[in-house]
C-alpha cells in the first residue's frame, strides 16, 4: 500500500461534520396543512377500489388463460402482483395510523387489507414501525439490514451471493421474511425475538390465525380443495407481491450513494433523507397508491400523510432539501422504467458497506468510484 493511499483512506476516516440540516418542525411547516387530513371515507374507496379490480382479474384470468395460454398467465401474475401491492400500500396506511383518526377502524381494515395476502397485520406493524423510526441506522434499521465488509466476509457462500440470485426475490418477502423472520424474527410465531410482551403474542396470533383462514377459504370456497389450483392461482400470485414489496422496499433506501449512519452519526432528518423517490412509469406509480414516488414524504411524516396526499407533500419537501442538493441530504429522485433490471443489478453490485468516513458508511462501489473522482 502506497504512503499516498495510507493518507487519503486515513482522510476519509475522519469525521466529516455534516451541514445544519432543516428540522422535523422545519419540514412540517413547508407541506400544506391538507396533507395531515385523514379521511375515513377517502381510505375505505381506495380499499373497496383495490378490492373491486382484484376481483376484475380473477374475472379475467380463464379468458387470459383461453386465448394467450402460458403467456397470459405469466402477465396475469405480474397484473395481480402490483395489484396486490396496491392493496398492501392501503394496509400500510392503518398500520400507520394514517387511514383514519379511530386505532380501532385501523385495525380492522388493516386486517381487511393484509391477512388476505398472508401479511399478519399487527407482527407487520410492530417491525416496521422500527425501520421508519431509525432509517439508515446501521444496527436499529430492520426494515433493512445492512451488511458491513465483516458482516460479508463471514458468510456462508449462499448467504453471500443468495440475494444475487433473480429467483430470490420471489422468497425473499415470503417465506424469508415473514416467516423464518430473517433478520427480526418470524412474524408468525408468536414467541420469536420479535414479540416480548404477552399483547404482542396475543396480536401474532390473532393476525396469523386470520390469515390462515383467508388461505383456508381459497382453498375451500374458490379453489374446491384443489391444491393445484389453490397453488396457481392463490400462492403464485402471492410470490408476485412479495417480490414487488422486496423491489420497492430495496430500491427505496438502495444506492451506490446512499449513506449509513453509526449511533453517533444517525439522527432522525440525516436518515430520512437517504430515502429515495422512484417514478416507475407505466402508470404504476399510480396503481400502487405512489409509495413508489412518494416515499421521501411518507418518511418524514409516516404516521401522519395518508398515500392520497404524498405526492402533494413531496414537492415542497424537495424545495426545502434544494441548498443540500450538492451534498449527500438533498432530496433524492430517479425515473427508473427499468426498475426490475434495476433491482437485480444492485443485488450483485451493491454488496457491503465500507467506512466513508467516521460513523458514516456507504456501499464499497460508491466509495470506490468517489475515490477514483479525487
Amino acid at each position: 500500500m502506497t504512503i499516498a493511499t495510507q493518507l487519503r483512506q486515513k482522510k476519509t476516516l475522519e469525521r466529516v461534520e455534516p451541514p445544519k440540516l432543516p428540522t422535523v418542525d422545519d419540514v412540517r411547516k413547508v407541506v400544506p396543512a391538507h396533507c395531515f387530513v385523514k379521511d375515513p371515507i377517502k381510505s375505505i374507496r381506495y380499499l373497496i377500489q383495490d378490492y373491486i379490480l382484484i376481483a376484475a382479474l380473477y374475472l379475467a384470468v380463464p379468458y387470459l388463460e383461453r386465448y394467450f395460454g402460458v403467456l397470459g398467465l405469466f402477465a396475469w401474475y405480474w397484473l395481480m402482483g402490483f395489484q396486490l401491492c396496491a392493496l398492501f400500500v392501503v394496509g400500510h396506511d392503518c398500520g400507520h395510523g394514517s387511514f383514519s383518526d379511530y386505532t380501532w377502524l385501523n385495525d380492522l381494515c388493516g386486517h381487511l387489507a393484509h391477512a388476505p395476502i398472508f401479511a399478519p397485520y399487527w407482527p407487520w406493524q410492530k417491525s416496521h414501525r422500527q425501520h421508519h423510526q431509525y432509517t439508515a441506522h446501521l444496527d436499529k434499521d430492520k426494515g433493512h439490514p445492512w451488511v458491513t465488509k465483516q458482516d460479508f466476509d463471514n458468510r456462508t457462500l449462499l448467504e453471500k451471493y443468495f440475494a444475487a440470485l433473480p429467483i430470490s426475490g420471489w422468497f425473499r418477502w415470503i417465506p424469508i421474511y415473514t416467516v423464518i423472520g430473517l433478520p427480526d424474527g418470524s412474524h408468525f410465531w408468536p414467541w420469536s425475538k420479535l414479540f416480548t410482551t404477552t399483547e404482542d403474542r396475543i396480536k401474532c396470533v390473532v393476525s396469523g390465525a386470520l390469515c390462515a383462514i383467508c388461505a383456508y377459504v381459497a382453498l375451500s370456497y374458490f379453489c374446491e380443495f384443489s391444491v393445484y389450483n389453490w397453488i396457481k392461482y392463490y400462492w403464485i400470485p402471492l410470490t408476485f407481491q412479495g417480490l414487488m414489496m422486496v423491489v420497492i422496499t430495496y430500491l427505496q433506501h438502495q444506492d451506490e450513494d446512499v449513506e449509513v449512519y453509526e449511533h453517533d452519526e444517525w439522527n432522525f432528518v440525516r436518515g430520512q433523507t437517504q430515502t429515495i423517490d422512484r417514478t416507475y412509469g407505466f402508470g404504476l406509480d399510480t396503481v400502487m397508491h405512489h409509495i413508489t414516488d412518494g416515499h421521501v414524504a411518507h418518511h418524514f411524516f409516516f404516521t401522519k400523510i395518508p398515500h392520497y396526499n404524498l405526492l402533494d407533500a413531496t414537492e415542497p419537501i424537495k424545495k426545502l432539501l434544494e441548498p443540500y442538493k450538492t451534498t449527500p441530504y438533498g432530496y433524492k429522485s430517479q425515473t427508473n422504467y427499468d426498475f426490475l433490471f434495476r433491482y437485480f443489478t444492485f443485488n450483485v453490485t451493491l454488496d457491503y458497506l465500507i467506512h466513508k468516513s467516521k460513523g458514516v458508511l456507504q456501499y464499497r462501489v460508491g466509495v470506490e468510484k468517489s475515490r477514483q473522482q479525487q
